[in-house]
């Protein structure tokens, strides 16, 4: 895989951080006390997540002089939330992957470091759990004109020689797109902890933390445009098959068909009539076929995988959906004959644009779905598809024992993150 960006910025809060009901709450209270006949509410008062202190009291107008009175009641009541204050679902074994993947980490942040002299680590600017993967953070002290303006985000260019196009900055906030804006470098958008209601424009628009892994990576797809070319080629003949009538444009329709096929016999030196046979099977018009995937997971932990009898790879359990099944009843047909396991599904992980995760073989666009589910009896014996069955923890599985046209370690981490998430997101390609 190549890095589309090799630096990735955070925001914290909202982004690595829930904090929103510690803060607003405490804002709240702390105005509440203030004005009783304040017309603001909890979630009027959502708009300063992102917001320096200082910018917050001039928008509510409230006087200079009672800076640091106000400021002391709104630490004491942040601690009174402080055990509301978790990162998001996801987020850290997203940071964990990066990081383990040679990508630079750092912090753009509206916190001060005065605040954390006094709320310590729900107010650090670098928290401890994030030291072991951020080199940098740049707080609202470190610069003179914090988010929205770019200066953090200059700031953290200086230091380390990054180049614009090299960064990929994730916030929540209208704060933190403008300050990635007039920095000049591209933007995603965290919708899992951002409030802005209205439409934006941002390069990448993240609906959970694993979403950034399939945008930071991409295959090397130069090397396999050709390959791209016969599909839509491919699709070309196949739909004009389905429409046309005029004899002498379904002769030039069959023939695009038997270019494609040409050309990926060609570049693969498959023969040509295996290659007709899979890509010319299908009729009507051309849609993406599904691939149903199982994460079964053991009351340790461990994830199930299987090896396949074609090429002694591990795989997860799946395979494509069978006509008149469903995603899951089509998952647990191919745990139960492929795993010789009966298995209970639990919760839906997603459904993947494989062509993002995945470098295939086949000539088919492919969505695949993943579904977790728990380990149940059964007895395995080897089979055509399958030699073996085995449970592995998922530290210990890597690239290079998988079949990576079906399975990649990003998948599997999604998968166990999923597994051990209260609240998880599906995630939708």
């Amino acid at each position: 895989m190549l890095g589309r960006y090799s630096h990735v910025l955070f925001d914290l809060d909202g982004t690595i951080f829930n904090t929103e009901y510690a803060y607003t709450s405490a804002l709240y209270d702390v105005l509440k006390a203030e004005r009783p006949d304040t017309e603001e509410t909890y979630e009027s008062l959502t708009r300063f997540m992102g917001s320096t202190a200082e910018d917050t009291r001039i928008e509510l107008n409230l006087p200079f002089e009672d800076t640091k009175r106000l400021s002391d009641a709104w630490i004491e009541r942040v601690k009174l939330y402080e055990d509301s204050i978790k990162p998001f679902d996801g987020i850290m074994a997203v940071i964990r992957y990066l990081h383990e993947h040679g990508i630079k980490l750092g912090i753009v942040t509206s916190r001060a470091k005065t605040y954390e002299n006094v709320l310590g680590e729900i107010a650090s600017p670098l928290p401890s759990v994030l030291k072991p993967y951020f080199t940098y953070s740049i707080s609202a002290s470190d610069v003179d004109n914090p988010k929205p303006a770019p200066d953090s985000i200059l700031k953290y260019m200086e230091i380390t020689g990054a180049k614009r196009e090299e960064i990929l900055f994730i916030g929540d906030t209208l704060s933190d797109i403008e300050c990635a804006h007039s920095a000049g470098v591209d933007f995603g958008l965290a919708v899992w902890g951002s409030r802005i209601k209205r439409s934006i424009m941002c390069a990448h628009y993240f609906m959970n933390p694993w979403d950034i892994i399939k945008v930071i990576f991409t295959h090397d797809d130069m090397n396999y445009q050709w390959y791209r070319w016969a599909k839509e080629i491919q699709a070309i003949g196949q739909i004009g098959l389905t429409y046309c009538t005029n004899v002498f444009d379904i002769e030039r329709f069959e023939r695009l068909r038997e270019i494609s096929c040409e050309i990926i016999s060609t570049m693969t030196e498959t023969p040509f009539e295996k290659v007709k046979d899979v890509i010319c099977m299908d009729k009507g018009y051309i849609t993406p076929k599904i691939d149903t995937r199982a994460a079964v997971f053991n009351e340790k932990g461990q994830i199930l995988l299987v090896k396949e009898s074609k090429n002694g790879l591990w795989s997860l359990p799946g395979g494509w959906c069978d006509e008149a099944e469903s995603i899951i009843s089509n998952t647990l047909k191919e745990v139960r004959e492929e795993a010789g396991m009966l298995v209970k599904p639990v919760k839906f992980v997603g459904m993947i644009d494989k062509s993002k995760w995945n470098k295939s073989s086949q000539p088919f666009h492919i969505l695949a779905s993943f579904t977790v589910c728990l380990e149940g009896e059964g007895e395995f014996t080897p089979n055509s598809e399958t030699l073996e069955r085995r449970f592995f923890s998922v530290e210990e599985v890597s690239d290079e024992m998988l079949r990576l046209g079906t399975t990649t370690t990003e998948q599997i981490r999604m998968c166990s993150e999923a597994f051990n998430s209260k609240n998880w997101v599906p995630i939708i390609d």
